[in-house]
């Protein structure tokens, strides 16, 4: 397993360096919910990564099986836009407007996310994230404006960001309390102002252009 610590260390090297893509990102603000039980979620802060103890609904993402934690007070959540999904996403809110008055409600709307509109191959990919992360993609909508159940699409401002090849099977540590895993075609872990994660290739191929890649890098000679 890569700790946090190896993490931090192999950003002492020469690292791949990209910035995202133009992928765009569809946002659902889903916070309010009653219901929210006691989790840890990690955020990031001067000294790196720390868990923050938040109330909110707690899911997985079964693109890498980590755990998600959705805040009841400004939690969104995060899907990669692609033909219709947004649609469907919005027919199904108009179709159960109840949808963030509860947690159970919550999860429902997460299961049909997860099966019916985000999912590849066996392999949803839905994440967390919240209204400040939301607020800073190009041309969103007002903090202010972010209301449960507004759908609405962004990219993400072109911050550079460091990236680390793993290959298959790898798992890294994350702070997140369950160690993320590097699907078959391997993942990248990511260093960026938010902290470090893990992101699966085809993921990252999507959200990211690669802009210089150092010898050590070259043709995915990678860590594991």
């Amino acid at each position: 397993m890569i700790t946090n610590e190896d993490a931090a260390r192999l950003f002492e090297q020469p690292t791949i360096e990209a910035i995202p893509s133009d992928m765009k990102r569809i946002i659902i603000p889903a916070y309010g919910f009653a219901g929210a039980k006691d989790a840890k979620r990690q955020e990031w802060g001067a000294d790196g990564p720390f868990m923050e103890d938040v109330k909110g609904l707690v899911f997985k993402n079964p693109k890498d099986d980590a755990d998600q934690v959705l805040k009841q007070g400004d939690g969104v959540l995060i899907c990669y836009d692609a033909p219709g999904r947004k649609e469907k996403i919005e027919q199904y809110l108009k179709d159960n407007p109840s949808t963030f008055m509860t947690a159970g409600q919550v999860q429902r709307f997460i299961d049909y996310l997860t099966t019916n509109v985000v999912n590849e191959g066996g392999k949803a990919d839905l994440w967390d994230s919240d209204l400040a992360f939301a607020s800073g993609l190009k041309d969103a909508p007002a903090k202010e404006e972010m209301k449960p159940g507004m759908v609405f699409t962004g990219v993400k401002k072109k911050e550079a960001v460091q990236a680390v090849f793993v290959k298959e099977g790898v798992q890294f540590e994350g702070a997140e309390g369950k160690p993320q895993t590097a699907g078959k075609d391997g993942a990248y872990i990511i260093k960026d102002s938010a902290g470090l994660r893990m992101i699966q290739k085809a993921e990252f191929a999507k959200a990211y252009q690669i802009t210089k890649i150092p010898p050590v890098q070259s043709n995915d000679k990678v860590r594991g």
